[in-house]
């Protein structure tokens, strides 16, 4: 910072700072206006010293592209390839590493069903299932997969999967910045949303409160009758 020509005693505090995203985004946010202190930048009277304060003034004006600076990876085991779908449609800001399955052939179907179901329904769902994986398996049964190349068993993994259920039981890695993060917990955790990836997305919003409250300290949360949260930013920033 001293080719900055920020004083000893302000580069001290910032070199002080924990190493997370927070801090990477108030130090990009101050690069922008010189505002690490007083003397920098002739046009600014004032400083807001504490982290805070700084981020609450970030937040107010709506100031979203510091944030991207910072971003957050998330493992989520046994979600539903529904959810991947809806995950894959925010191309902006995010990176996914899904199961593959043109590679990955299922020892077993997993499958989650939504509580709103009644008990019929679930069973016949349960039966959908199960009758989609007994033709799965006779298909996999009469393919002698020791004989193929790598090449061959992708390829009628591949052939094979379009039978199995969208629901099936999968995993990803998925990375967002902050920016988008705002914006799809708010987004993914609304009432109207798909039950599924609201559960998700109300406990990445825990994970986000508590891990990094200057960038959310404005969220706020509301349950739902089903025992899932719905959050929603009190100062909302340009998307």
């Amino acid at each position: 910072m001293e080719s900055l020509g920020v004083s000893a005693d302000t580069t001290s505090k910032f070199l002080a700072m924990p190493d997370t995203a927070e801090t990477l985004i108030e130090l990009a946010g101050r690069l922008c206006y010189e505002s690490y202190e007083l003397g920098l930048n002739p046009n600014v009277t004032r400083i807001r010293k504490e982290s805070k304060e700084y981020f609450e003034n970030i937040l107010v004006r709506g100031d979203g592209s510091i944030q991207e600076h910072g971003t957050c990876s998330f493992a989520l085991l046994n979600v539903s390839r529904i959810l991947t779908h809806e995950l894959a449609r925010h191309r902006v800001g995010i990176a996914i590493s899904q199961e593959s399955l043109r590679y990955v052939r299922p020892k077993e179907i997993r499958f989650w069903l939504p509580d709103e179901l009644t008990e019929g329904q679930k069973e016949a769902m349960i039966k959908a299932v199960e009758t989609s994986e007994a033709a799965y398996r006779a298909l996999e049964a009469k393919i002698p997969w020791d004989k193929l190349s790598m090449d061959e068993k992708k390829r009628l993994t591949s052939a094979l999967r379009r039978i199995l259920p969208d629901g099936l039981a999968t995993h990803v890695v998925w990375t967002a910045n902050h920016r988008t993060l705002r914006w799809l917990i708010e987004m993914r955790t609304d009432p109207a949303a798909e039950v599924e990836i609201r559960m998700v997305f109300d406990q990445i919003a825990q994970i986000m409160v508590k891990d990094y409250p200057l960038i959310y300290q404005d969220f706020v949360r509301k349950e739902l009758p089903d025992g899932t949260g719905t959050w929603h930013p009190t100062l909302r920033s340009k998307v």
